[in-house]
């Protein structure tokens, strides 16, 4: 894809008033929950990764505001799902920020990131 049709996708995405946690997937939607920048509960524990097409997730992980790096576990990598789910250990109050890795239908490599705060 060229960069000047990426460009106008992100666009046409950001203009439709998709919530800030909504990213592209190789011209396919994501969304996440929590949203990015969305605030939430210290007791939330649990992920979702969700895509338009089903998308095979290699790794999650979540750096804490204290500096630790955590994989998040889920359905197997193997696994090609629409909504992908994972539990997250104790939260502590702070920024966390979510990297994940996956692969499209068609074999391409997908990545992203989002950042959520947890409540004092």
């Amino acid at each position: 894809m060229k960069l000047r049709n990426i460009a106008t996708s992100a666009a046409l995405w950001l203009d439709l008033g998709l919530s800030a946690g909504a990213a592209l997937a190789h011209g396919k939607g994501m969304m996440a929950m929590p949203s990015n920048d969305q605030t939430v509960a210290s007791d939330t524990r649990v992920m979702h990764l969700m895509f338009t097409d089903p998308m095979q997730i290699t790794t999650v992980t979540m750096a804490a505001p204290d500096g630790k790096t955590y994989k998040i576990n889920g359905p197997a990598a193997n696994q090609a799902v629409k909504t992908w789910e994972g539990r997250r250990p104790r939260l502590t109050p702070g920024s966390h920020t979510v990297d994940w890795r996956g692969m499209s239908p068609d074999g391409y490599p997908m990545n992203g990131s989002f950042a959520f705060k947890v409540a004092k």
